[in-house]
């Protein structure tokens, strides 16, 4: 039989097939050549070869080839977990108060959609805290990257039938903060979820989790939703450095006249992407957060030897 991946919990996972969703665990030797370098095998999203014994559990023998992954660090084995697959697109969930705006995070998270070739969009929560200007700053910021942002307010519903507009028929991944109101969004969009919610520590200014498990759910009009435990850090253990700037659209055409090839335009002469950056026609905080994590991987890469 053949079904998705629907939830993982620990060892078990649920598989939807022909309407029907069976509890499952992996076959004992399953051969999974393709997940060498993630901490576990099958991921929300996969799709997946199964048998149902004669107790009704499912016995996952072989993962399908997968289109492209959304993977996170594992910072105990520096692996990676592999969070979910054959995504068609990644909203970053960001708040402009409690907790505050981090554009650096959502860049990374641009910076692995872009290694996976999975479009992302930046949606910025709460938009009743926004400061006057702020608006502004996202799209100056993200001029000429790709990167497109909707503005919401869950709480009004301001801007939520574009956000819907958005997720139509699409299978969607939602990362970001505990806090931000990534279950909130989609309970507001789509009240029969029913997802758990949290309010931000008073104490630390951050959310608390209640997301515990990635799950997707299917709408029956085809939209496909994945919302995930909320992150506060998020490492890239797989980008080649020298390759980083391919992943900042605004860099790319720029870094085609470095004197360099490749550049990592940090400390090269002639590098065209700082001297853009020194005129004002690539953001400074956005060329900051590039090497923000240039150095963050060079880092990791004199670590693992």
């Amino acid at each position: 039989m053949t079904g998705h991946v629907i939830k993982v919990f620990g060892r078990y996972y649920t598989v939807l097939s022909e309407g029907s969703a069976v509890n499952s665990v992996l076959r004992g030797k399953m051969k999974m050549g393709i997940t060498d370098n993630f901490s576990n095998p099958v991921a929300v999203g996969d799709i997946v070869e199964f048998e149902v014994n004669e107790e009704g559990l499912g016995i996952i023998s072989r993962v399908h080839e997968r289109r492209n992954v959304f993977t996170r660090k594992d910072g105990v084995r520096s692996r990676e977990d592999l969070i979910a697959c054959n995504l068609d697109q990644i909203i970053v969930v960001q708040a402009f108060d409690s907790p505050r705006l981090n554009l650096r995070f959502a860049d990374r998270i641009v910076v692995r959609g872009g290694k996976g070739g999975v479009p992302v969009v930046l949606c910025v929560n709460k938009l009743d805290l926004a400061l006057e200007g702020e608006t502004e700053y996202i799209d100056s910021y993200y001029k000429g990257s790709g990167v497109s942002s909707v503005y919401v307010c869950a709480q009004t519903g301001e801007g939520m039938e574009e956000l819907r507009k958005l997720l139509d028929k699409k299978r969607t991944l939602f990362v970001g903060y505990s806090g931000v109101g990534k279950s909130t969004l989609l309970n507001k969009m789509y009240p029969g979820l029913d997802l758990r919610t949290s309010d931000v520590s008073g104490s630390t200014g951050k959310g608390r989790h209640t997301t515990t498990n990635v799950n997707l759910v299917v709408l029956p009009d085809g939209t496909e939703l994945i919302d995930t435990p909320g992150v506060r850090e998020f490492g890239l253990v797989d980008i080649d450095p020298n390759v980083l700037g391919n992943y900042f659209a605004d860099f790319r055409k720029a870094s085609e006249k470095c004197r360099f090839r490749p550049c990592s335009h940090d400390h090269e002469p002639g590098c065209e992407v700082k001297r853009l950056t020194e005129k004002g026609k690539i953001h400074e905080e956005r060329y900051i957060s590039y090497l923000n994590i240039l150095y963050s991987i060079q880092e990791n890469l004199k670590n693992m030897y």
